[in-house]
């Protein structure tokens, strides 16, 4: 048992090691993939298209946060269809 008992303790030590460093090599990882991904994403979306592309990803995140856009209503002017003659 003694020797079981000894392979776990160096396990665990090992284990508390090497896991915080992995972990942090998987954030940098991710971080070093996301900026690759937005850079291949706006070198994909023509110049005269990025405006509104951005406008679209902008009012997406703004449903996904429960800020719905108000519904356009027409505004009637004085001067035309006021509907008095």
């Amino acid at each position: 048992m003694a020797l079981k008992d000894s392979l776990r303790n160096r396990l665990e030590k090992l284990t508390d090691e090497v896991v915080p460093q992995l972990l942090e090599s998987w954030g940098d990882l991710q971080k070093r993939l996301d900026d690759l991904n937005c850079s291949l994403a706006n070198r994909a979306v023509p110049k005269d298209r990025r405006s509104r592309v951005s406008e679209l990803s902008l009012q997406e995140k703004a449903q996904q946060a429960g800020q719905n856009r108000p519904e356009m209503r027409g505004v009637r002017t004085a001067g035309r269809g006021s509907g008095k003659k």
